[in-house]
């Protein structure tokens, strides 16, 4: 009976990952013509960046120069040693950070509210969104991955949030005792 549901649930997956919203979700939000803009040039080294800012403060008495060097570390651009670390724009990835604690009070309204295991919470919620993987298990699993996460960094309870509360009755009690 099990695989009868996820097998239809597999088919609503394949069928919204066509039309989904989230195809874009591990896109730039920004045109191809304009993404070579963004992109960090693939020769380019931290270090190397460094010792140019560097020299030229050294040449020219710029403070500028200096300032550039103070906002790459202060940005966490560049590491102690001065090597690019993986960076995202600050707008991005706050949306991604807002997305993915969307989607973990989504998985958790289905677990405690409707009764759902964590595997199939992951599983509704992946064939709703059409989420973008290579396979339903795969997308099962990235859902399930992101909760999982989210759990380990914010600890076992979840706050109450605006989705869970919208989601439950609340029954009203007197205060006769």
């Amino acid at each position: 009976m099990a695989e009868k549901y996820f097998a239809e649930l597999e088919g609503l997956w394949r069928q919204n990952k066509k039309t989904s919203p989230m195809r874009g979700y591990l896109k730039p939000p920004y045109p191809s013509r304009f993404q070579r803009l963004f992109q960090r040039p693939k020769l380019l080294r931290g270090p190397d960046l460094v010792r140019e800012l560097l020299r030229l403060g050294a040449v020219t008495g710029d403070r500028r120069f200096k300032d550039a060097l103070i906002a790459l570390g202060e940005h966490h651009i560049v590491d102690a040693k001065f090597n690019f670390l993986p960076w995202e724009m600050p707008f991005l990835a706050q949306e991604r950070a807002d997305f993915e604690r969307e989607t973990c009070e989504t998985v958790h309204v289905l677990k405690t509210r409707h009764g759902a295991s964590l595997r199939k919470a992951c599983a509704v919620l992946a064939a709703l969104l059409g989420w973008p993987a290579t396979s339903f298990a795969a997308a099962i699993k990235d859902v399930e991955l992101i909760y999982r996460r989210h759990l380990a960094k914010d600890g076992s309870q979840l706050p109450r949030t605006k989705l869970e509360k919208s989601c439950s009755t609340t029954i009203p009690t007197t205060a006769n005792s």
